[in-house]
């Protein structure tokens, strides 16, 4: 068993925990590093090779921490490196094709990501993230900003935000379409001549969050040559959970989760589905709470889906994908 991840927000939790909805997560926990921890994600707990896409999340507003959003991303980004090391337990990988060495030697591999493009105010910027080691960008979150419009906004890509798609690509920075508005997605399934991603989004025939996936969103995905990760978070798992705690009949099952699995390989995913968990940064059902649980959610794939598609579903695909994102 090997897990690829492509999404965590992980770094938030831990650096600015006094800060909105991760003072609250933080609230009776200690905190730590990548290493060792007492949230979900924590390097000392991961059962298996992990390799993880450990994002920095830009918040929408960022009036109340008196920070840009240039400057947020740095702050994050500087803790980061400061709990990453070459031969440490986290250790932070910028070519994926080091990725099996990394593992293989008994460190966690780590991708730098960005979730929110708003610190991407100019093309400088696309320059100063590819130097940073970014492998991907999630073009918005909830709100629009000057590339794109999220989920909970309206617009679609921007004139400077095709130029912003351009230029990471020029850099092979993946592009994330997770948190879109239906319009934005299609403007960049359209523009982009690269393979894009949805890091950690479900199926929106299953639960119709705006935040998952319509079919033809995820065959465009498919088309396209992308990779897609299951979202833990119980809200965009069943329509049963409309916030962040369990449904009141019940806690969201295995079955249900499964349920986007099944919509996903009906479409012709079984190259394209991977695991986007968003530890740290989502509430997800109780037997699905923290790294180590993901082993007996493996048995589960297993015993449901076979053993080729667990495989491809919690390492190849992911993996594969941003290997062939190096040369391509």
């Amino acid at each position: 068993m090997r897990v690829f991840d492509l999404h965590c927000d992980t770094i938030d939790s831990l650096a600015f925990s006094d800060y909105g909805y991760f003072a609250e997560f933080m609230r009776d926990k200690q905190g730590g590093d990548l290493a060792r921890n007492d949230v979900q994600l924590s390097a000392d707990r991961m059962p298996c090779p992990w390799c993880q896409c450990y994002a920095v999340w830009v918040p929408d507003e960022l009036d109340s921490l008196g920070m840009t959003a240039p400057e947020f991303y740095r702050s994050a980004r500087d803790w980061f490196y400061g709990h990453t090391s070459p031969q440490g337990p986290v250790s932070q990988v910028r070519d994926a094709r080091d990725v099996d060495a990394t593992v293989s030697a008994g460190g966690v591999a780590a991708l730098l990501t960005i979730e929110n493009g708003s610190p991407l105010i100019s093309l400088d910027m696309v320059d100063e993230i590819a130097g940073d080691g970014v492998k991907m960008v999630t073009l918005t979150w909830n709100a629009a900003n000057p590339i794109a419009s999220g989920s909970q906004a309206t617009g679609g890509l921007t004139s400077y935000g095709h130029e912003v798609l351009r230029a990471m690509e020029d850099r092979r920075i993946v592009a994330d379409v997770s948190h879109l508005n239906d319009e934005s997605f299609w403007d960049v399934a359209h523009a982009a001549r690269r393979p894009f991603v949805a890091s950690h989004s479900n199926a929106r025939s299953i639960c119709g969050h705006e935040r998952n996936l319509t079919d033809d969103q995820f065959r465009a995905i498919v088309d396209a040559g992308g990779v897609v990760g299951i979202n833990y978070f119980r809200g965009f798992l069943s329509d049963r959970a409309t916030g962040f705690d369990a449904p009141a009949d019940g806690e969201v099952t295995f079955d249900e989760l499964a349920a986007h699995v099944e919509r996903f390989l009906d479409l012709g995913g079984e190259g394209t589905i991977a695991l986007g968990s968003d530890f740290d940064g989502s509430e997800t059902p109780e037997w699905l709470d923290a790294c180590e649980k993901v082993v007996p959610f493996h048995e589960r794939i297993v015993e449901r889906f076979g053993q080729d598609l667990a495989n491809r579903m919690f390492w190849d695909n992911a993996h594969d994908f941003f290997v062939r994102n190096e040369t391509l």
